[in-house]
């Protein structure tokens, strides 16, 4: 009986082994499916510009140096986000949590073997000022970064006209609510004219949205360079492997950046 049960469960087990694969490519074909009904038309022009980085690859929340160190060999891009401590300095944590264990952005250059080599995709939880320019710019000097090779993600407003002024390249984040027009005429309209007046103001190096928001992106700004991130889940699996296969076709995908574990 026992022997009987386990054949029936290391049946099981091969059975959803071999189901996975095909689920997850269903899945992702389905979750990035076109928009069967067209509320207006596509904008069809590029407004974007600058730098595009050599690779897609992109990690999300390289800020410890441990991750920084770990994941060097496998992602040409790592994404970063900035703070600014009670000091008033810029360090590198998602929010005020992070505060007492915050570490710069010169200790993870210092940690790579190659610093100069990588992408960092900047994502800004605070606005910028000329003197964190100058700093930034000092570190690109000293680590020999190439300025193209910062990009800040930040929304519509002072941080992005500064960055725009001195020839920084920007990630854009779309304005909120893209994805959800309820399905109005009007709203939808609404929506694509706020985003097309800022690319036509900032003319960023892409804009950065979500995958729920990539389908809508696609079908109302096809043409406009994208840094579409994907990272609800840390665990390996498959569904990631297929979106990469995916964005690799779609040339306005600049950048797919994804999460993982860090061993």
């Amino acid at each position: 009986m026992k022997k009987r049960v386990l054949f029936i469960t290391a049946g099981l087990l091969v059975l959803l082994g071999a189901l996975y694969a095909p689920f997850m490519r269903v899945y992702v074909t389905h979750k990035m499916a076109p928009l069967t009904e067209l509320l207006t038309q596509p904008d069809t022009q590029t407004y974007t510009q600058g730098y595009r980085p050599q690779s897609p690859r992109f990690l999300h929340a390289v800020n410890t140096l441990y991750r920084a160190q770990k994941k060097e060999n496998k992602y040409p891009g790592y994404e970063i986000d900035i703070i600014r401590n009670a000091q008033g300095n810029l360090v590198v944590g998602h929010d005020e949590k992070a505060l007492p264990y915050a570490v710069t952005l010169a200790d993870i250059f210092s940690v790579l073997k190659s610093p100069q080599n990588k992408t960092y995709w900047l994502d800004l939880k605070t606005p910028l000022t000329l003197k964190d320019l100058q700093y930034l710019r000092s570190l690109a000097q000293r680590f020999n970064i190439a300025k193209e090779r910062f990009m800040f993600e930040t929304p519509a407003g002072e941080t992005a006209k500064l960055l725009k002024k001195y020839g920084l390249s920007i990630l854009l984040q779309i304005p909120d609510g893209f994805d959800k027009d309820g399905h109005s005429t009007a709203k939808r309209t609404q929506l694509n004219q706020l985003l097309s007046s800022q690319l036509q103001e900032y003319q960023p190096q892409a804009v950065a949205a979500s995958f729920g928001k990539y389908k809508y992106l696609q079908a109302y700004f096809p043409n406009v360079r994208k840094a579409i991130y994907y990272s609800s889940t840390k665990r390996p699996s498959l569904k990631k492997t297929f979106m990469q296969q995916a964005f690799d076709k779609d040339p306005s995908v600049i950048i797919f950046m994804t999460d993982e574990y860090t061993f």
